[in-house]
């Protein structure tokens, strides 16, 4: 009688079963991961438009915009989540360009142990109001009585967003600012009030960032290193843009939403 052999699996279909298991894991995480960014920007954006709000609702509250929260020791910025002027409240904003959004100030969550306000990724929130303005007594958007007085045909004229850094014409200079080609530009310095912005998951050091993050990652200590107000927003591009990369999310306050929101309250005129 014939002796029965079991049959077991070969070394070969041992590694044919890991390499298939393994491709099924990575194909589970990387959509994992997707999901996860995914879930990420969209709690970003809904972070920055309650900043939005929130802004908003301090201008009807107080009759002007709060200063951005400054960082005089950055990277570390322990300065704290509150509003910072140059001298006495409501004079010009220490960092008017290259300020944080001062969570604390205008009852952000969440916030950080300093009080700064955090995107879904756990980076500072970024925030530059107007500091130039048409015609009348400066600072105008932070200053409740000047803001009043001047009235509400005074418009910003310093806070441009562009489409792109690569455009050689981009001008930086007060007054005239603008972004070189008219098809570059994405709004005009007349339209916009104050700016939210998070650096998105790739926030790194300056060095590290493409041409259009850097333009966005605005500091003025411990030199004036990129304080000015021009802004770049476009769709999300990924590293095989180069220069172009760009993971940044921005709002914006347009100067007619604002004065619409405090003539309605009855703060203006």
């Amino acid at each position: 009688m014939a002796r029965r052999h079991s049959q077991g699996f070969t070394l070969t279909e041992i590694a044919i079963a890991f390499l298939i298991v393994s491709l099924l894991l990575a194909g589970m995480m990387y959509t994992l991961q997707a999901q996860i960014e995914q879930r990420n920007r969209a709690d970003t954006q809904r972070r920055l438009e309650e900043a939005k709000e929130l802004l908003l609702t301090f201008a009807i509250v107080n009759g002007r915009l709060p200063c951005p929260a400054r960082c005089s020791n950055f990277p570390t910025c322990n300065d704290g989540g509150d509003e910072f002027f140059v001298g006495a409240p409501q004079s010009a904003c220490t960092d008017g360009y290259a300020g944080y959004l001062p969570g604390r100030a205008i009852g952000f969550l969440p916030t950080d142990a300093n009080g700064y306000a955090l995107d879904a990724w756990g980076n500072r929130i970024r925030y530059s109001v107007a500091q130039t303005i048409s015609a009348g007594a400066a600072p105008h958007f932070t200053n409740a009585a000047n803001l009043k007085a001047n009235g509400i045909a005074t418009t910003p004229a310093d806070l441009l967003v562009c489409a792109s850094a690569a455009d050689p014409g981009i001008d930086f200079a007060l007054p005239g600012v603008s972004c070189g080609a008219a098809s570059n530009a994405v709004t005009n310095q007349n339209l916009i009030a104050a700016v939210v912005w998070s650096h998105g998951k790739n926030y790194r050091s300056l060095a590290a960032m493409s041409a259009d993050e850097s333009m966005n990652n605005k500091h003025r200590l411990p030199g004036a290193l990129n304080n000015h107000p021009v802004f770049i927003w476009h769709e999300v591009r990924g590293v095989e843009a180069g220069a172009g990369e760009l993971d940044d999310q921005l709002v914006w306050i347009p100067v007619g939403q604002l004065y619409g929101r405090m003539v309605a309250a009855g703060v203006l005129p």
